[in-house]
């Protein structure tokens, strides 16, 4: 018999994409009521306003696709590899620049959905 399912939240560590930023980067496995295991990665990102408080900007969640729950898993057991950070640092960037209309929140969902599946086979499990 597996082993039941236990719900998990990680926060990944990933650079913001400028001093006047922050960006939260959260892996969540969801325990489901049939006892299957779904996936989400959680994207914020906050910039600084003219008043100085930090302001949501980005605000969204990513259901990461069935074939992807096993680099899910390892990333949630080893962190972000070297290709997950590179992909992460695009998100951001793509991120910060949705204040000044030079991107969308799809543009950031499309960016945000690789990270995962960037996982490099030669990454830990």
């Amino acid at each position: 018999m597996p082993d039941p399912c236990e719900p998990l939240s990680i926060d990944l560590e990933v650079d913001p994409p400028s001093g006047d930023t922050d960006i939260v980067f959260r892996l969540d496995k969801i325990c489901n009521a049939d006892d299957t295991v779904g996936w989400t990665l959680h994207i914020e990102l906050q910039e600084k306003a003219a008043d100085g408080t930090m302001k949501p900007v980005v605000n969204l969640d990513i259901d990461i696709n069935d074939q992807d729950h096993p680099a899910a898993a390892a990333t949630a057991k080893n962190g972000l590899d070297a290709p997950q950070r590179a992909q992460a640092d695009v998100t951001g960037q793509v991120a910060s620049q949705v204040s000044s209309n030079n991107a969308t929140q799809d543009d950031v969902q499309q960016e945000a959905a690789g990270v995962i599946p960037a996982r490099s086979p030669d990454s830990p499990v």
